[in-house]
């Protein structure tokens, strides 16, 4: 019988491999947050992304708990400062000051003295270092995390916890005598002081905004993958998970099996989610996205079926663009076709003068193995297979590859097709994918023999 993967062992598989790309560079974040598909949250933002996952993490939910009992006893400075009175004394008189201070009106008023005034100084660096954090921690908590009225939620931030914070946040007398955390500008100077610091309140708060810090710069040290993985939100959509599982998968062994490729870090504005590169190949990898392959297909009206039924077909399509446009006053052209697979794979010869496009993998992914999903996944497949369009339809130049792969979850075939391939997700946990070596062949045809 065919394994298929439950949603933990996903999970599982989906967190060590996303873990391994973060912390190469090589994969596309501002790709990886729209297929995550958070569930509750409407985030295309990475960098808001990683605020979450640092205020769902163990350690920063365990130093707010502490900081009721911990604020009571904050760090300060006693200090003196220089003010001039009329008619009283405030601390300590100023003499030398006092003095000037007559001198200059002609000794004309002698009820004004300048004192020494002793105050309490908070604006210290260790207290800088704490308060930055803070609001790092309380704008994600009150901003993107309160609204989430979703289990995931509550087990790391409860209703009470939130508002709790909140609270102390705002109405702490010492962490108000504070300057306002997003008006700090945190120094290495300031956190050496709270490193150093005697006080576990500090030397923690240093560990959770260093942590931060490296986070928020894509520093994906091992402590900061760790958390990103003990931490991930699993999508609203398990077949989204499976998606990224396979591309993952695959990606690892284009990347393991294939003579002089390396991941490539991806710059500018690209839908790429990853890019592999050798000294004269390039190759993209899109999820749910079309890359630089059309599959879509307009309706020519002036062309007219020879066969009745397509005909009635085409009728129907102008039907219905026709009322749609009376209806709503969209104006579009009768649409013939238009899909989009779960996995695009486009492989580019970056030698010759316009980078031309070698190969191509196209592939379907369904997270189920009934056999009624199965066919549904073969017919859309065979379906882009005939429309992919790049210059011309890819069907028709038979000097390029196109390789149409169905991934599905637990279901079995026996037998084999010519055109169109099929895998179990389960085969992508081997190390030994005789599909992804035959394309990596057809791909680097002048390469070094592919591993065995």
């Amino acid at each position: 019988m065919t394994r298929s993967l439950t949603a933990d062992a996903l999970v599982d598989a989906t967190t060590e491999e996303l873990a391994t790309y973060l912390r190469s560079g090589a994969i596309n974040p501002r790709v990886l947050t729209r297929s995550l598909d958070y569930e509750g949250l409407d985030i295309d933002d990475w960098d808001r992304i990683k605020r979450i996952h640092f205020c769902l993490s163990e350690d920063v939910h365990n130093f707010i708990s502490k900081l009721p009992e911990r604020v009571r006893r904050i760090k300060t400075e006693n200090q003196r400062e220089h003010v001039d009175t009329q008619g009283e004394v405030r601390g300590s008189i100023n003499w030398s000051g006092t003095l000037r201070t007559w001198s200059d009106s002609g000794y004309a008023d002698k009820s004004r003295f300048v004192c020494d005034t002793p105050y309490t100084e908070y604006d210290i660096a260790e207290n800088r270092v704490l308060k930055r954090l803070l609001w790092q921690v309380h704008r994600t908590v009150t901003t993107d995390l309160r609204g989430v009225e979703y289990d995931w939620r509550r087990q790391y931030w409860t209703d009470d916890q939130i508002d709790h914070f909140d609270r102390l946040y705002k109405q702490n007398v010492h962490l108000n005598r504070i300057a306002p955390g997003q008006q700090i500008s945190v120094t290495d100077q300031d956190l050496t002081a709270a490193r150093r610091s005697r006080l576990d309140l500090y030397t923690e708060a240093y560990e959770l905004l260093d942590r931060y810090q490296r986070l928020q710069s894509n520093r994906f040290d091992p402590d900061i993958t760790k958390l990103l993985t003990e931490t991930l939100i699993i999508p609203a959509s398990t077949p989204t998970l499976f998606e990224l599982f396979c591309i993952f998968r695959i990606l690892r062994y284009l990347n393991d099996e294939t003579p002089g490729v390396r991941l490539h870090p991806i710059a500018g504005e690209s839908t790429a989610l990853a890019q592999l590169e050798t000294d004269d190949r390039r190759i993209d990898i899109f999820h749910d996205q079309n890359g630089a392959i059309d599959f879509h297909e307009t309706l020519d009206p002036d062309v007219v079926p020879a066969h009745p039924t397509f005909k009635r077909y085409q009728d129907a399509l102008v039907d219905y663009t026709n009322a749609l446009r009376g209806l709503t006053g969209s104006d579009q052209d009768p649409v013939l076709y238009r899909g989009r697979p779960d996995i695009v794979i486009e492989i580019y010869d970056t030698s010759s003068p316009d980078d031309d496009l070698v190969a191509v993998l196209l592939g379907e992914v369904k997270y189920s193995s009934a056999a009624q999903t199965f066919r549904q996944g073969l017919e859309e497949l065979a379906t882009y297979r005939r429309f992919a369009y790049h210059d011309d339809y890819l069907i028709d130049n038979p000097d390029l590859p196109v390789t149409s792969l169905l991934i599905t979850n637990g279901y079995s075939t026996a037998g084999t097709a010519d055109e169109l391939i099929h895998l179990n997700g389960s085969e992508l946990l081997t190390d030994d994918v005789d599909l992804f070596r035959s394309f990596a062949a057809d791909s680097f045809p002048d390469s070094p023999t592919i591993k065995p």
